[in-house]
């Protein structure tokens, strides 16, 4: 029986810069320049295309469930599904690299991807839907890999830090570009046209990898029986708090009592998954690394960050659809967006490294709190060309911390082994994952809470006798008066549409409120990351200056 670690196979006689970085990546021969064009070519297209296709099925939710005819709570797990089986994934894709090959990896999960996409072609009932979007959920998990892959046999080795920042994050384009197509493909195949576009870049992905493939790297033995018990177990753990996270708003966090029950089989699984994980020599996750502060205060980091860039996706978004702006108004808006978040990624990636790094990382969340106080000052006469401004600023900032945030992991990895790649890919995933569906989560609960106090609070002060309020409805109700004869029916549409102005108020006001503590929030992980930065300065600083301790005796420094 083959022991945990043997190669497999025989390897090419490498040179030093063309070894793999570790088993289950490629090797990094030298490529002619045009090679490494097609490289980073292919990089960009399985980027976008991993994350467009789930942006493309969350911004046009409304139409996909009016077209299956689906509640919202059916549509909501449309896109809960995805991630479930996209993060719980995570735990078992780079062993199957180190054991089957970045060749084999490659191919299987694009295929499974492709396949899924164009049977969502033929999808026509929501259980069909809902088991397409697992299987998309599994294949995408992938392809974030394989665009970092791509990416850097596209550059030198000179420029491997850089490189390794634009394969992360040419991820980060999907989102604003499916705001800006979304409406071009409605209006030409309805919901057709958006599994369409994820299919045939799927196909393409498929085709390119096909002729262009990653070049041959190291295989070993990595899977043990045992996996699949810490798999089930912490898979499904993860799974139940992203169904938790995912559906937790929309059918209310007290109504509905099976989210309590989710939660506690969560915290069973993931305890019992712990202590699996901490009892084996060859563990997929490394529980002792996980419970170091230094990784904890990582994962919490990226984790807050995740959560406050809800701020585009809850806040910008809801404040746009409150206002009642259509998705064509927003082109421009996104288009911009799409543009900032290019600038970021391109720009922390020429620019990152050790001394830059705490900068960008600080800078980035700095911008963010910038972004959200200008966001609260929103009224019913904000549009989307007030928002240029601000939510470049949030893209840009988005871009550049994905990052700084990525390369200090791949520091704090260094320090504890490769070993531990697995545990450093799951957890950054995780962290960013349930960051950003915790804050869609919170931020949406708290724009909800806060409308309901708004509007209660608004409507206390509007009586009948209030002499501002009898014009205003004597006004709305001439709105009606020449398609409406009864003086009491007009004085009842006065009063809804009064009614509807003062919800949307309440609303915007409610907005606010999320923006400001966004704004809060960012803030004081500025001024928290900060202090951490600088304490590991200067406990840096002190190591590098501390001379030489004479030898003692044990006994004399206990």
């Amino acid at each position: 029986m083959p022991q945990h670690g043997q190669q497999i196979g025989q390897t090419p006689e490498w040179l030093p810069h063309e070894r793999p970085f570790l088993p289950g990546s490629p090797s990094t021969p030298h490529f002619p320049v045009q090679f490494r064009v097609i490289h980073g070519l292919i990089s960009l297209l399985i980027g976008i295309t991993g994350s467009l296709g789930q942006a493309l099925i969350q911004v046009n939710l409304p139409a996909i469930q009016g077209s299956l005819g689906l509640t919202p709570t059916e549509g909501a797990w449309l896109t809960t599904v995805y991630i479930m089986t996209n993060i719980s994934m995570n735990l078992l894709l780079v062993k199957y690299r180190q054991q089957f090959g970045i060749r084999r990896f490659a191919l299987v999960f694009l295929s499974l991807y492709t396949v899924a996409a164009f049977a969502h072609l033929a999808l026509d009932n929501f259980a069909m839907a809902l088991v397409l979007r697992a299987i998309s959920g599994v294949g995408a998990a992938a392809l974030t890999a394989l665009a970092m892959f791509y990416m850097l046999q596209a550059f030198p080795a000179s420029f491997r830090i850089g490189a390794l920042v634009l394969g992360v994050g040419v991820s980060q384009l999907g989102s604003p570009l499916a705001r800006v197509i979304s409406t071009s493909l409605l209006d030409a195949a309805y919901w057709h046209g958006l599994y369409a576009l994820e299919a045939s870049l799927a196909a393409l992905c498929l085709a390119a990898v096909w002729l262009f493939r990653l070049p041959q790297g190291m295989r070993i033995h990595v899977f043990e029986g045992v996996d699949a018990l810490s798999f089930a177990l912490l898979g499904g753990g993860l799974g139940l708090i992203v169904a938790v996270l995912g559906l937790g708003r929309i059918v209310w966090w007290f109504e509905a009592p099976w989210i309590g029950w989710c939660l506690i089989a969560a915290l069973v699984l993931l305890v019992a998954g712990g202590l699996v994980e901490d009892r084996r020599t060859h563990p997929l996750i490394d529980t002792r690394w996980v419970a170091t502060g230094t990784f904890l205060r990582f994962c919490l980091n990226v984790a807050l960050v995740r959560v406050i860039l809800s701020e585009q996706t809850v806040g910008a978004a809801g404040l746009m659809q409150a206002l009642g702006f259509a998705a064509e108004q927003q082109r421009l808006l996104y288009a911009i967006v799409l543009a900032a978040t290019a600038a970021g990624v391109v720009i922390s990636a020429a620019t990152l490294n050790q001394k830059t790094l705490p900068a960008q990382f600080l800078g980035s969340i700095l911008l963010i709190a910038i972004a959200a106080f200008l966001d609260a000052r929103s009224t019913p006469q904000t549009g989307p060309g007030e928002l240029y401004f601000s939510q470049a600023l949030l893209a840009f900032a988005a871009a550049v911390f994905l990052g700084p945030s990525f390369m200090f992991g791949i520091g704090q990895l260094l320090t504890r082994g490769l070993g531990s790649i697995i545990t450093f890919s799951v957890m950054f995933g995780v962290a960013q994952n349930l960051g950003g569906l915790f804050g869609a989560a919170m931020l949406g609960t708290l724009q909800t809470v806060r409308t309901q106090q708004h509007a209660v609070g608004l409507a206390e002060r509007l009586t009948g006798a209030d002499p501002a309020v009898a014009a205003t409805l004597q006004t709305y109700g001439g709105v009606y008066a020449s398609t409406q004869a009864d003086p009491a029916l007009r004085a009842a549409d006065a009063s809804v549409l009064l009614t509807q102005q003062v919800t949307q108020q309440a609303s915007i006001l409610a907005f606010n409120d999320v923006f400001l503590v966004i704004g809060v929030v960012a803030l004081v992980q500025f001024l928290y990351a900060g202090f951490l930065f600088a304490r590991l300065a200067l406990r840096m600083k002190a190591q590098a200056g501390a001379s030489p301790a004479p030898t003692v005796p044990a006994r004399e420094t206990a």
